[in-house]
């Protein structure tokens, strides 16, 4: 059997429901309005029915908005939904709503009423404000990264004009004092010898790595069908010697082709699988790279049994030029893993590592297949 609602329960649902509910007459005088809205107000009902007018609860701007808006409006279409206003609580505190309205008709005019329910939006402003300012604060960042990448690329161009000729130059005549016997061996001279060839090795590594780093957002508008397994090849053709004097073994899976730029994917790989190299334990290093696909997007997996870190670093190692082994333990720029992060962010992906130390890493990241 149907339950019957009584009215004493229809009135508690007005008068505690979450939306605020007034209605005026034809003089703007208000003749109801439900508790709720009441609390809201910080106004006793006694003060408010018969007593105030619309004038008394809304601003300026939202009571002008009423007049010569949203009443015509209700006269014509009879009803208006979702109008942005403020309400005037007793101690002048604003409260930002959204309005409905809806025209209640009668035979006789004067007794045709206005009924209104509000909706607060505090708390959707104030989310709209954080987001607002969350919004601010990532294109300050942004902007201090287009900085950053436009002083990148002016150094880079620096770097490849005036810095790379010199040391070229002095590589040469390091090589000649060397041939000629000026540099006699297992002398002290010798040891500073090696330890300026050893330097100057080190600085055209970084810069080489800088110039690379530099390119990648420009090289990376050039997109192509490329071929994830091919590209795999490629990078261990490129790392053979190195491969051969570790040892190494690979094992590829299923790599789908993706829409990317192929001198940046190569350099990724090649990053990643040199890293699995230098990065070696006492075991020979194994390699394993495999993806796994959904509708959207593939995720890509590159494994290794190498020394693996703490994972509390597994966002530190990703940073310009950032590094977890000093440079006379193992060699390095620490660029290679923050141009992998830039290549596969250029590409539309993230990537991320699990890894443990003495247990090797998995490198993982995601390419959208659109």
């Amino acid at each position: 059997m149907k339950r019957v609602i009584s009215k004493e329960e229809y009135l508690d649902l007005y008068e505690n429901a979450p939306f605020g509910y007034f209605s005026i007459n034809m003089d703007r005088q208000i003749v109801a309005m439900n508790t709720t809205l009441l609390n809201w107000l910080a106004l006793e009902k006694s003060e408010v029915i018969g007593v105030k007018s619309i004038q008394d609860i809304f601003p300026v701007a939202a009571r002008i908005y009423l007049e010569t808006h949203l009443v015509p409006l209700l006269e014509v279409e009879e009803a208006f939904s979702e109008v942005n206003l403020e309400l005037f609580t007793k101690e002048g505190k604003r409260i930002p709503v959204l309005v409905n309205g809806k025209l209640v008709k009668s035979e006789k005019r004067k007794e045709a009423r206005y009924r209104f329910s509000v909706l607060d939006i505090s708390q959707r402003k104030r989310f709209e404000m954080e987001l607002i300012q969350a919004k601010k604060r990532a294109e300050e960042k942004s902007n201090i990264l287009q900085e950053f990448n436009t002083a990148l690329e002016q150094f880079a161009y620096t770097a490849s004009h005036d810095l790379q000729a010199p040391l070229t130059t002095i590589t040469g005549l390091l090589g000649i004092l060397n041939k000629r016997g000026f540099i006699p061996e297992e002398s002290e001279e010798a040891t500073y010898f090696n330890l300026i060839n050893k330097n100057l090795h080190r600085m055209k590594l970084m810069i080489s790595d800088l110039l690379a780093y530099s390119k990648i957002d420009n090289d990376s508008a050039e997109m192509e069908k490329v071929a994830l397994k091919e590209i795999c090849e490629e990078a261990q053709e490129l790392l053979s010697h190195s491969i051969r004097e570790n040892n190494a073994v690979f094992e590829l899976g299923e790599l789908p082709s993706i829409m990317g730029n192929k001198i940046q994917l190569l350099r990724l790989f090649e990053n990643l699988f040199s890293n699995a190299l230098k990065y070696r334990s006492d075991e020979d290093p194994k390699i394993k790279v495999w993806s796994e696909r959904s509708p959207s997007i593939v995720t890509v997996y590159v494994q290794d049994n190498g020394l693996g870190f703490e994972q509390e670093y597994a966002e530190k190692i990703f940073e310009f030029m950032q590094r977890l082994h000093r440079h006379d333990e193992i060699p390095g720029t620490g660029i290679g893993l923050a141009s992998c992060k830039k290549i596969v962010q250029a590409h539309g992906g993230e990537i991320s590592v699990r890894s443990e130390k003495g247990k090797g890493s998995t490198f993982f990241f995601t390419f959208p297949l659109t």
